[in-house]
This record gives C-alpha cells, structure tokens and sequence, in this order.
C-alpha cells in the first residue's frame, strides 16, 4: 500500500476520532453545517422526483382521455346509427299512412301488393307483384299507388302476376290534360339504366296550349285504367308536322316502388 493512501486513512481515522470526542453541542452544529450544505442537492433530487411523479401522473390522464375520447366516439356512432334507423321508420310509416288513407278514401276495391322481383334487364318495363289469381286479381287489371298510375296486370300466377309498367313502349293509355280539351296517347319511352324515362303524349293538337306542371290524367277510354288515375304532369310541348307532342314526367317514383295496389275490377 502506498505510503500517501496510508496517510489518508490515517488523517480520517484521526478525524473521526476528534469527531467522537467533541462536545454533543458542537456536533450538532457541525451536522447542520454539513445538512445545509447538501440541501441544495437534496432539494434537486425532490424536484426531479416530484417532476417525474408529474409527467407519470400526466401520462396516465392522457390514457384516460384517450380512453374517454374512443367511448364517445363509439356512443355517438352509436347515437348517429339509431337516429338514421329512426328516421327510416318515420319515412316509411308517413309512407304507409298515406297508402292506407288512399285504401280508405279510394271509390273502387284495392289490394295491396308488394314488389317481390324486378329485374335490371327489364327495370323499366316489368316487375313481379306477391299476389295472384287467389287474391282475385284478373289480366288487364291497373296498377296504382297513392301517386299514381304504374301499369297493368299482364300474367297472373296462383300468388304472383306481372305488372307492365307505364314507362313501357309497348303500354298504350288513353290521357287527357287537366284544365283542357286535349286527348292523346301516353306511352313510355326508350330507356337506359343510367336514367329513368319520360312518358310521351301523342296525337295532340298542333295548337294544344299546354303548359309544364299540368296533370296528365287517364281518360277511361278502353275499360283497362279507370278515368282520372293521375299519370304525371307536363313537362314540354311541341308541335310537329302532323300532331303535338308532349313529354310528361311520371307521377310515381318508378325507380324505387316498393307497394302498389290493384284495382279489383267486377267481372
């Protein structure tokens, strides 16, 4: 052991030893001495301490905000999802009320059918309705709803018949223009299955004073469609060579039927 290292264990030792000798008084002045000394240090460890107990403290909040924030995103998703369903049911219960005033009000016998089938190839033409022959409904009989006209009965089955639709080209109906003495053709029009069709009046007068907005009503002619089933209103007139001619938008929805009614004609 080195003779310097021997030195100053022996300068501690003698250290202690003058510690342990001196007066009670004098070492507890001696302790508050070297206390306030390391205060500075122990108060920077508490601090750290303290900092660090706050950003665990921070973090751990920050994980229940988070936790909060992902809850009420999922009950407002929630809350989103039933106020859609709830005004899918207002629609369709206003949409059922209005067909059964129309049931009731009606002067001639109804019965309600649903559109179980249509296809896209022949969306504008046909669509199969889930009541037949047992329900009493005959070939030629019209289709209708609340709106207006929407075809005949073609085919009947037991418990499901074919309707073709107004916006056939191949449906002819007898029309005339509210408010006038205009009578002519309605039929439906060429279609695509980007758009639906207008309707078509033909054999007008060339004079015909039509408007847009006027109703198009079906005028009994040929024992099929009762008189005053609205079919649509006008939507342009023109006058050609030989008759006038007028594009008419359908009354009913086309696109998105769901319900319709026969009308129950007496054999």
């Amino acid at each position: 052991m080195k003779s310097t290292s021997i030195a100053v264990i022996g300068i501690f030792a003698l250290l202690v030893i003058l510690v342990l000798l001196l007066p009670q008084s004098t070492k507890q002045q001696m302790q508050g001495a070297l206390f306030q000394w390391i205060s500075p240090i122990l108060r920077t460890g508490a601090s750290v301490g303290h900092e660090l107990g706050g950003v665990r403290g921070g973090l751990k909040r920050l994980d229940e905000l988070e936790r909060e924030n992902e809850q009420l995103k999922s009950e407002n998703e929630q809350l989103s999802a039933a106020n859609s369903l709830l005004k899918n049911l207002e629609s369709e219960v206003s949409r059922l009320n209005r067909a059964l005033r129309f049931r009731e009000q009606s002067p001639v016998k109804l019965i309600p059918a649903r559109i179980i089938s249509r296809e896209s190839a022949t969306w504008w033409n046909t669509c199969t309705i889930g009541c037949g022959s047992k329900d009493g409904v005959a070939p030629d009989m019209a289709v209708v709803t609340e709106s207006g006209l929407v075809g005949k009965v073609t085919t009947v089955g037991k418990d499901v018949s074919v309707v073709l639709l107004v916006s056939d080209e191949s449906l002819r109906v007898s029309v005339s223009i509210e408010g006038t003495q205009e009578q002519g053709i309605v039929s439906g029009t060429r279609a695509s299955s980007t758009y639906a069709p207008d309707l078509r009046i033909r054999f007008l007068s060339k004079t015909a004073k039509l408007q847009p907005g006027m109703k198009v009503l079906t005028a009994g002619a040929g024992g099929v469609f009762p008189s005053g089933l609205v079919i649509g209103t006008v939507k342009d007139f023109s006058a050609k060579a030989l008759e006038g001619i007028a594009t008419v938008t359908p009354a009913v929805d086309l696109a998105d039927i769901q319900d319709v009614f026969v009308i129950i004609r007496q054999q």
